[in-house]
């Protein structure tokens, strides 16, 4: 198998990308892809060849911020560590912080992890019957009758389990939903997480604190602060950067975790893109100010 079959047939295999993606993207037929990949192509195929280089070349710069090593920072482990306190206690906790930290990884690595603990990934529709669909979807259960019913069936399957309820993007729940959650934690003492944007705490007092019922409940609560200096040497590292540059990325980043994902990525990019040999403190201030500003 020649190189260029060879870095495609790795690519297809490291991201599931299969010959209709590929032909999409080329403006090749699946036939010809397929055909192509397997040596039975008797077109003169120099065109396809350039088609797919340019492909791979421009599907490597999409995917190169997948495996940036962010499995270890400090905020993906105070998470982790609240997380396993409501799960191995039956408590509820709160973990609050900007956007773009990594939460939502987090809480995607602990169920990984954890089999018996479930992940809802809430957005602003979710109402109190969509967290107990969801309930039961994830419960293998019937997701059919009120809510009195489905409420029931959820209370049965988690009483005594043990088990822990993550809630992603909490902040977008109503407060029947919320009241929802609460209400499953205090009958069936399974552990509760809710993760989110700082309203998130507002949210559960009440303006006036009229809503103390929930909030009085948590028992671990944890602000999340940027990224650390040592997190971002690692992610550097990772990325085959500099470790010299770290300060420069963290002041650039300001702490984001997502901005320092887009800050490595971009950088890299646009170092090959001028014919450098690496990054250097120039790129990424540069790319910097090329990135949208989200404060």
């Amino acid at each position: 198998m020649d190189k260029t079959k060879a870095e495609l047939k790795e690519l297809m295999d490291s991201y599931d990308l299969t010959n209709s993606y590929v032909a999409k993207a080329t403006g090749l037929s699946p036939a010809t892809i397929s055909q192509w990949k397997n040596d039975v192509y008797n077109a003169d195929d120099k065109n396809v060849i350039e088609k797919i280089k340019n492909f791979i070349k421009r599907e490597k710069a999409r995917y190169n911020n997948w495996n940036l090593p962010i499995k270890n920072i400090s905020i993906l482990q105070y998470i982790t560590e609240v997380a396993r306190l409501c799960h191995t206690r039956g408590r509820i906790g709160v973990c609050v912080g900007a956007a773009g930290l990594g939460k939502t990884v987090a809480a995607k690595l602990y169920v990984e992890k954890y089999m018996d603990a479930i992940l809802i990934e809430s957005n602003y529709s979710y109402t109190a019957r969509s967290i107990l669909l969801e309930l039961h979807e994830k419960l293998g259960l019937s997701c059919k009758g009120s809510a009195y019913s489905l409420m029931k069936e959820v209370i049965d399957k988690l009483k005594g389990s043990g088990r822990l309820i993550i809630v992603d993007e909490a902040e977008n729940l109503r407060r029947e939903a919320l009241e929802i959650t609460r209400a499953i934690h205090d009958k069936t003492n399974v552990g509760l997480l809710l993760i989110g944007r700082d309203v998130l705490l507002q949210n559960l007092r009440g303006r006036q604190n009229q809503y103390d019922q929930l909030y009085s409940r948590v028992m671990y609560k944890k602000y999340l602060d940027g990224l650390v200096l040592n997190d971002v040497k690692d992610i550097i590292a990772g990325a085959g950067q500099k470790p010299e540059l770290a300060l420069t990325y963290l002041g650039a980043c300001r702490g984001n975790t997502r901005r320092l994902e887009h800050l490595i990525c971009n950088s890299i990019s646009i170092a090959e893109l001028n014919g450098c040999a690496e990054v250097d403190e120039t790129i990424v201030k540069e790319t910097s100010r090329m990135l949208m500003d989200r404060e």
